[in-house]
């Protein structure tokens, strides 16, 4: 899972991933039967204990814009534990992923976009967006600006920087 958040997997080889792990290639087929089935328990694994704990920790009765700031800010905090960045962003700009592996990028931006249009929703009911907003709209804007934020954290971009942008893009919000 490390590497490839860190480096991406097109930029790391099985060999290599075999070389850090100290086990040979096909004691790694053994276990997991190619690169597809890998890059999918590491991306269920980084799901459990990367994505879920982020997901359980946003409080519905928070106001959208706050709970956006905090977002945004936990994914620029240089102390925060982890490469900068996200696996989930960087695999979603990753070519040749196997069929496992797309269907859980899938699967789990799915879910992003889903809690995200149920915190819009609630948002709406409170009236911090307007009603003529669709939702889903709402919820891509927001999901995209997040992934923005995260690949330049990844690239090394200014995280104050990053912080007004991200602010900015979510001032359209009551």
């Amino acid at each position: 899972m490390d590497a490839y958040w860190r480096e991406g997997p097109d930029a790391v080889s099985l060999n290599e991933i075999c070389r850090r792990a100290g086990v040979s290639k096909p004691g790694l087929y053994r276990a997991f039967g190619g690169e597809d089935k890998l890059l999918d328990a590491a991306l269920e694994h980084y799901a459990d204990v990367v994505l879920a704990p982020n997901f359980a920790a946003v409080d519905p009765d928070t106001p959208l814009r706050d709970t956006l700031e905090a977002i945004v800010a936990s994914f620029t905090d240089a102390d925060r534990a982890g490469p900068p960045g996200c696996l989930l962003a960087r695999l979603q700009q990753a070519d040749g992923l196997g069929p496992l592996a797309t269907g859980r990028v899938e699967g789990l931006r799915q879910h992003a976009r889903d809690s995200l249009a149920t915190l819009i929703e609630l948002a709406k009911a409170r009236c911090e967006v307007a009603e003529e907003i669709p939702t889903e709209v709402a919820a891509a804007m927001v999901d995209i600006e997040c992934n923005a934020v995260l690949l330049r954290m990844a690239a090394g971009e200014d995280p104050e920087l990053l912080r007004a942008q991200a602010r900015l893009a979510f001032s359209i919000f009551h």
